[in-house]
């Protein structure tokens, strides 16, 4: 008998004019992994809330939900968004707040804890406050305060959106752990399916509040890539699946290791030169002699520390950001990569050297001229609206930077949101809470574009249409910087990318030269060709 199962459920938001699922029917076997895929606002979100009693959203629900022998207390929730997860000041008092709360002997206490922070490494933090940790440190200990309660089902709504490529790699690991050994029922909505595939029993793909499709992997991933859907298909069995060998598509590789088993052999045969997954059209480039002549944004010898206890977060730092270029900013997190971006646009300000716009010290501007030139995205973009609608935002920053409404509801279609105009911003789901922040940001025509991690939450269809914009921006003289860790988004579409390592960028280069020489902050395909012998791709991401 299933565990969880959803009958034909149909539910509705108050006031909204459809509903936000529509006749799901889901069934999920004990012991399962089953990864949930969609579009933003497709209902993913949704569907996961309503499986956990206690954080129902409020609406009009229909049908039934069947979780056989599991209460609600046995099973662990992680948010989408960190912020929503957090009652306490610190880590070590949000870690110990559930068990706390059922009473639990203050001996067993200690020894879950102990474990827990022993396994996430979490030691140097314990004592920090919570809003001194960066979103993914944050996304950390919420996932450890779930995994002290040892529940039987975790769901998790987009667990490694905020997180840097290890700290990705070490959550997966655990939950490979967690469902092979301990046999728990685990139920994760993401976008980055790029690891996270190999380890699915079953990928649900919903649309417009729909499943389109509930079957293994392999099968999902050749039906979106027939269906033209293919954005949402990874790299590795997206590279197979166009080579179309019937060799390839009946035993399609989804990881790393059975990629380079079928390639290996495959390049032996020396069959024909395969098809580039990232061709050179599609990539941005800007001559980096021009960028070195346009310099419009410039650290020199910044330093940064939030109180006098703690270490410098930014250290002596030197940064350069030129027109037209589009500038990726990697790290892992609690690098300084958010603590960077404020400082260049003003919201902190160095304790020691200057931030310079156009050669003059940023201090030296106005607030008013600074503002009406930069534009800072932050990592939690709920920060950003003060409005009861998307569309009364919009309209503010219309009225604010003198442009015309025609403008915002061109850019609310172009990323997709001219449905979601009348709604409130944190009904929204985290991608289009991303988009509608990012679409009000660009009513003012910036010179300069700081992101703090602009895709996450976006599905791949969006991320296109995100770089499809940022092209058109970097075309007309915007110098953009964005802070990721999203590596694929930064290998095909930036023009510089750097390291921050310890308060410094430790190494800056073309997509190129940077990825080439590194083994973990590397796009999947150059994994997968590492020391094959081939050259023709894995120079190309």
């Amino acid at each position: 008998m299933a565990q969880i199962e959803l009958k034909n459920v149909t539910f509705t938001y108050p006031d909204a004019p459809a509903p936000a699922l529509s006749s799901v029917n889901l069934s999920i076997e004990r012991g399962q992994f089953v990864v949930l895929l969609g579009s933003s606002g497709s209902g993913k979100s949704t569907l996961l809330r309503l499986l956990k009693e206690e954080i129902r959203p409020h609406g009009r629900l229909e049908g039934t939900i069947d979780i056989s022998g599991t209460t609600s207390s046995e099973m662990g929730f992680v948010f989408q968004d960190p912020e929503n997860q957090i009652v306490a000041d610190d880590p070590l008092h949000e870690m110990v707040f559930g068990l706390e709360n059922r009473g639990l002997a203050t001996s067993e206490m200690r020894s879950r804890v102990a474990e827990i922070v022993s396994f996430f490494g979490a030691e140097p933090i314990l004592h920090k406050k919570m809003h001194e940790l960066s979103g993914g440190k944050k996304q950390q200990m919420n996932l450890a305060s779930v995994l002290l309660m040892q529940p039987d089902v975790l769901l998790l709504d987009e667990p490694a959106s905020q997180l840097d490529p290890v700290s990705t790699r070490e959550l997966l690991d655990m939950l490979k752990r967690l469902n092979e050994e301990f046999g728990m029922t685990i139920v994760l909505a993401e976008h980055r399916l790029e690891e996270i595939i190999t380890l699915a029993d079953q990928v649900v793909m919903m649309e417009n509040g729909r499943i389109i499709y509930d079957d293994p992997p392999r099968e999902v991933m050749k039906e979106l890539w027939k269906t033209g859907s293919r954005a949402f298909v990874p790299d590795i069995p997206a590279l197979f699946l166009q080579k179309n060998s019937s060799e390839a598509t009946s035993r399609l590789p989804l990881s790393i290791k059975e990629g380079r088993g079928m390639l290996g052999a495959i390049l032996q045969k020396n069959e024909q030169e395969w098809p580039e997954l990232y061709p050179d059209e599609t990539r941005i480039r800007t001559n980096s002699a021009a960028i070195g002549r346009n310099t419009i944004l410039t650290a020199k010898n910044a330093s940064f520390r939030y109180d006098r206890k703690n270490g410098t977060v930014i250290e002596d730092l030197h940064f350069s950001l030129g027109s037209g270029e589009l500038y990726a900013l990697l790290g892992g997190n609690g690098s300084g990569k958010s603590t960077l971006l404020k400082l260049l646009c003003g919201v902190l300000k160095p304790e020691a050297g200057n931030i310079m716009l156009n050669e003059k010290p940023l201090k030296k501007w106005k607030t008013t001229e600074v503002a009406a030139r930069i534009a800072y995205l932050p990592q939690n973009p709920k920060l950003f609206f003060l409005h009861d609608t998307v569309r009364g935002e919009m309209e503010a920053a219309c009225r604010a930077w003198g442009t015309k409404m025609s403008e915002a509801d061109r850019l609310a279609e172009e990323f997709g949101i001219d449905r979601l105009l009348d709604q409130h911003p944190y009904d929204l789901s985290g991608g289009e809470l991303q988009k509608a922040a990012f679409v009000c940001l660009l009513l003012k025509k910036p010179d300069i574009l700081l992101l703090d991690e602009p895709t996450k939450g976006l599905d791949p269809v969006s991320k296109e249409n995100l770089a499809a914009i940022l092209r058109e921006w970097k075309g007309n003289g915007a110098a953009i910087l964005i802070s990721t860790h999203d590596i694929e988004f930064a290998a095909k579409y930036a023009d510089r990318c750097g390291m921050l390592f310890q308060g410094n960028i430790t190494s800056e280069g073309s997509p190129d030269s940077f990825f080439n020489g590194n083994f973990f902050y590397t796009p999947i395909l150059q994994r997968l060709y590492r020391n094959l012998g081939k050259t023709a791709i894995s120079n190309k991401f």
